[in-house]
């Protein structure tokens, strides 16, 4: 199921165009969903994570 783009044309785009990339529209439009993706990847990649995921917490000193 693909993700819907939370972002337009336009602000691809832009983004494209700061980064020195010049695309045709029809490019653009392709790596909408793409784009769309990696905001996700962006949120949860920046988002705190819980205590449980402290490596110090699961780490295990007596080997079994």
């Amino acid at each position: 199921m693909p993700v819907p783009p939370s972002i337009d044309e336009a602000e691809l785009a832009a983004i494209l165009k700061r980064a020195g990339l010049t695309l045709t529209p029809d490019q653009i439009r392709g790596l909408l969903p793409g784009a769309a993706i990696f905001q996700g990847l962006i949120a949860r990649v920046n988002a705190p994570l819980p205590r449980e995921a402290e490596p110090a917490l699961t780490f295990d000193v007596e080997q079994k």
